[in-house]
């Protein structure tokens, strides 16, 4: 499975180092090209909410403009720098902790990197932490690297790095600042209704007019209004759908009921509490932190004083949703599940694809 995540990766930095090459060329030739327009299609960048402060996670790709020219010949100094960039020294410190803080020791870690751009580059290596809590990695090469943490009787976590020209300027490998994963010790887990919603490879929208669309999260489906549980209303104007920001807002409600957004990983206790009918997320295109995309979680209350939590996210360019439940039908604020298969959604089956509609 990780070498299905990591070889499209590779493809993705080759390609953005080589455009970023070409645009150079392109500048410094002073042809009349470089005063036409380039322009690109709109930005989504993440919610602005990331998960728990304390576990790793991997910085996006920075966009590029696209290249002036295409099919253009790779020279050999091309070549040679593309190459360079996977021989940038990898370097890491990380340390195992558990939900208190406490220093984890004889923790499987799993690291991946590609050290050229070809299938045959992926690299894996594994070690465990130490008394510590402790682990590294040194003498290797390539612009990223993947690291898994787990351990017998925890939930794993993950996280991984950047390095040479994709590299976060402002990250200097410290053994004194090691990057902190934290593992969650499993507890006693209750029997979850756990759904996915769409199923399958079905296609979930919201209209951009603000027309309710309500959901049964006991069984993944989409219902009447006046007879779910999650009551999901977008607005989204459409006036100039080339523009790269747009107005948008959208409004969660539990009629009855209540939601919380929490960004903690392991969302297992539900607060007795605090719940609030609706969340809304107004965002105008003159927001100065305007973003396209929402990935939120929520601990959720239903009428009937059930508790559950959600993962939400949508595309507000075109409505397209998903949401992810899991209820505790015994009343209880534990929302640790048992180790039993899911039943929620499947990923689509090879050969479908999933299509993008526009607007309903």
């Amino acid at each position: 499975m990780r070498k299905r995540i990591w070889v499209p990766l590779v493809v993705v930095l080759a390609v953005c180092l080589l455009l970023l090459l070409k645009t150079k060329q392109h500048q410094q030739s002073g042809t009349s090209q470089s005063s036409e327009a380039l322009t690109s299609q709109p930005g989504y960048p993440e919610s602005a909410k990331v998960a728990a402060s304390n576990t790793a996670r991997i910085t996006a790709v920075p966009s590029i403009a696209p290249a002036p020219t295409a099919n253009a010949p790779v020279t050999n100094g091309e070549a040679a720098a593309i190459l360079a960039a996977w021989q940038t020294p990898i370097e890491f410190y990380g340390k195992a902790i558990d939900e208190k803080s406490n220093a984890v020791a004889g923790a499987q870690i799993s690291f991946d990197w590609v050290e050229t751009p070809t299938e045959s580059g992926n690299r894996r290596t594994n070690t465990e932490s130490d008394a510590e809590g402790l682990f590294s990695l040194h003498g290797q090469r390539g612009p990223n690297l993947g690291i898994v943490v787990s351990k017998e009787g925890y939930y794993p976590t993950s996280g991984g790095a950047r390095y040479g020209p994709f590299g976060n300027p402002d990250s200097h490998p410290d053994p004194r600042t090691p990057v902190i994963f934290q593992l969650h010790k499993k507890g006693k887990g209750e029997l979850l209704i756990t759904t996915g919603f769409p199923p399958g490879v079905q296609i979930a929208q919201l209209h951009h007019d603000g027309t309710p669309v309500e959901l049964d999260l006991l069984k993944g489906a989409q219902v009447s209004v006046g007879s779910g549980q999650l009551k999901l209303e977008f607005w989204r104007d459409i006036s100039n759908k080339n523009a790269n920001t747009f107005d948008w807002k959208l409004q969660l409600s539990v009629p009855g009921g209540g939601l919380i957004e929490t960004d903690e990983e392991f969302a297992f206790e539900a607060p007795e509490n605090g719940y609030q009918p609706s969340v809304v997320i107004d965002m105008p295109a003159t927001n100065q932190t305007w973003i396209g995309t929402v990935r939120n979680k929520y601990y959720i209350q239903l009428p009937d004083g059930k508790y559950g939590r959600i993962d939400f996210y949508i595309l507000t360019d075109n409505g397209v949703f998903t949401v992810q439940s899991a209820i505790n039908p015994s009343g209880s604020r534990n929302l640790e599940p048992m180790e039993t298969k899911s039943h929620g959604g499947a990923p689509p089956p090879p050969g479908v694809r999933m299509v993008i509609p526009e607007f309903k």
